[in-house]
């Protein structure tokens, strides 16, 4: 080997490890981490420095090194975030769940680096990634995943004008427009930053992000004033002698203790109605009970209801000897006559492993009731991370949507708000062991509560009694669906039209 070559071949390594390094390295801050800060932002910056890490090696190593490279990031930074009560167990399901999420982040680098040099460079390849980015995040989202759109709302990393765009296709436009983005500065990038093909793929990022950007400042400001109703968003204390872990009633079945826990409803209940609230919503598991116990239980939140004159969100759990119970949550009116009887459907495990074993699960459909506040729908914690299956409530025309919500492990970010932006409902998120909010169908953050674990309180808000109707309730994962049509056709022109897979790599334009 000539000595040119050999400076080459070391200039190439050189500059893959320092991208590699600097793209993983970004990646992991972009995430949940019990050792790392999360600045979101990184999910836009890390992609550009992966993509170009994905181009500048042969397609083997390539792909081989993209896949090892988010397996590492993953499990760094979510390295022991859930723990299931046995070190072994943790261990695994940990690891299990973290390159199961690596390896659907890793697809659409694989996808790019196959079909992207095949197709030149040319302006329209760098569609490539953003359709395949979306299309793995999108397909991994429908039932039965392992996550939702848990590991992926921080791609919702926007300004409030930007975040309308939820509105028109839900998560799937930031995916889309963020990963474009990506590609935009490699179309630049792999041209050595000529003025033309930079000008290009900038002006057209450009244009599509100011035009998204102007609708929905016009969405913003053209908003209607609505009247409003006092809401109570109530977080339960830890009872004594009551489980400290949602394992525990998992794995042990183990009980609130019934006379102290239902005390404490009925305080917080009544402190919320002394204090003007009309509807008052408890986090989940604000009380979990036993066979025998229920249907006294139901009377006695029956009777709260009514000795109070609130409407009553109660989320409950009633677990068994023997076989499954349910994870439910009943809406109770200012009579004490039950609106709605919801049973959760997107529970916590699989197979009959964590809110599988002693849980059954509730049937795909979300429940609403008409109200003197608007049209209310339920749902629990899970549900929400389900773009589909909340759908089912903008379509209804819900108003405002109760998520009784109790996080595993403890929620640092406001999870799955956007919803209500996606669906036109005000989203009202009581929630043990994370943070407590309410945020409007135009994604203003109305109010929020952070406690410690175990710490009981009362969040009051004044909320919109009326939703607004969105393109995404109505049409659902267009851009989902449109992501994977384009992979489809992108793949088949790269097969049928294709040159070369390896010419356009290393920052070298196509010939």
């Amino acid at each position: 080997m000539s000595t040119d070559a050999q400076t080459n071949r070391n200039a190439d390594f050189a500059q893959a490890l320092g991208l590699f390094v600097l793209g993983f390295g970004l990646f992991m801050f972009c995430r949940r981490s019990d050792f790392l800060p999360m600045i979101p932002a990184m999910i836009i910056v890390a992609p550009i420095f992966i993509l170009r890490f994905s181009r500048v090696l042969p397609a083997g190593r390539s792909i081989l090194f993209t896949i090892l490279g988010f397996v590492a990031a993953f499990n760094i930074a979510l390295w022991g975030i859930f723990d299931m009560g046995d070190p072994v167990m943790s261990l695994v399901f940990n690891v299990v769940r973290s390159t199961i999420i690596a390896l659907y982040y890793a697809l659409p680098y694989v996808i790019d680096r196959l079909v992207t040099p095949r197709l030149g460079n040319r302006l329209f390849a760098t569609l490539v990634f953003p359709a395949a980015m979306t299309a793995s995040m999108f397909l991994s989202s429908l039932p039965p995943p392992i996550d939702g759109t848990a590991a992926k709302n921080v791609f919702a990393t926007a300004p409030l004008p930007l975040l309308q765009i939820y509105a028109l296709a839900g998560l799937w436009g930031f995916v889309f427009l963020w990963s474009w983005l990506a590609a935009c500065v490699n179309h630049a990038w792999e041209n050595g930053f000529r003025l033309r093909p930079t000008v290009a793929a900038g002006l057209a990022f450009v244009v599509v992000a100011g035009g998204l950007f102007a609708w929905g400042s016009l969405r913003i400001v053209n908003a209607p004033d609505i009247p409003t109703v006092k809401v109570a968003a109530v977080v339960m204390p830890a009872e004594v002698g009551g489980p400290e872990s949602m394992v525990q009633v998992f794995e042990e079945r183990m009980t609130s203790p019934y006379e102290a826990t239902m005390g404490h409803i009925r305080a917080m209940t009544a402190e919320a109605a002394a204090n003007g609230a009309e509807i008052v919503a408890f986090n989940e598991f604000a009380i979990v009970i036993t066979e025998a116990n229920h249907e006294a239980a139901r009377a006695e939140f029956a009777k709260i209801a009514a000795d109070n004159g609130v409407w009553l969100a109660l989320p409950y759990g009633w677990v068994p000897q023997t076989g499954k119970g349910a994870n439910r949550h009943l809406l109770l009116d200012d009579t004490g006559t039950v609106q709605a009887d919801y049973q959760k459907r997107f529970l916590l495990g699989f197979g009959d492993f964590g809110e599988n074993a002693v849980f059954a699960k509730g049937a795909e459909i979300i429940q609403t009731a008409d109200s003197p506040y608007g049209r209310i729908a339920l749902s629990i914690c899970r549900d929400m991370s389900f773009p589909d299956f909340a759908r089912q409530a903008g379509n209804a025309g819900a108003d405002i949507m109760l998520t009784g919500s109790h996080e595993f492990p403890k929620g640092i970010t406001l999870n799955d708000p956007y919803r209500a932006v996606e669906n036109g409902f005000t989203h009202i998120r009581p929630t043990y062991d994370g943070i407590t909010y309410a945020i409007d169908p135009y994604g203003h953050v109305l109010a929020q509560m952070n406690l410690g674990t175990g710490k009981p309180g009362i969040m009051y808000v004044d909320v919109p009694t009326k939703g607004a109707r969105t393109l995404y309730a109505r049409f659902g994962d267009w851009l989902g669906w449109v992501s994977m049509a384009l992979v489809v056709l992108f793949a088949a022109g790269a097969v049928l039209f294709g040159r070369s897979g390896d010419r356009a790599v290393a920052g070298r334009p196509v010939a």
